[in-house]
């Protein structure tokens, strides 16, 4: 008579061991699902700090395009401006080198001015 009443207390010990496993199941399933919805929510907070990093990174670009611009543009400006400084020499010694003709030709003309100028004086007092 032992096994009267072995196969219905075998049965409710299995009966209260599933319904344990059935609550543990659940308190189970609500932790993986409050996961779910906080990595749902880092997930959407990343996107969108993912487009605010690609506009940033949008601006940034354009804004360095345009500062490398700047630089070229300035670039070839010291370049036209080096260029120009070289030729300044060369141009002031082209220049000195004029200048030094018309003043010796100046003086030259002076000279002859001079020269007349006396002949004239020389002659006014032969007259």
């Amino acid at each position: 008579n032992i096994s009267a009443w072995l196969v219905p207390l075998l049965l409710a010990v299995g009966c209260v061991a599933l319904i344990g496993n059935i609550f543990h199941a659940r308190k189970i399933n609500k932790s993986l699902m409050l996961d779910i919805e906080q990595a749902q929510a880092d997930a959407q907070v990343s996107s969108n700090d993912s487009k605010d990093c690609t506009k940033k990174v949008a601006t940034l670009t354009e804004e360095k395009n345009q500062l490398t611009a700047q630089l070229n543009s300035a670039n070839a400006a010291l370049t036209a401006l080096q260029e120009e400084n070289v030729k300044l020499p060369i141009d002031s010694k082209a220049a000195d080198t004029a200048a030094e003709k018309t003043e010796e030709g100046k003086k030259e003309e002076g000279e002859k001015e001079e020269g007349e100028k006396d002949k004239g004086k020389t002659e006014e007092g032969k007259i």
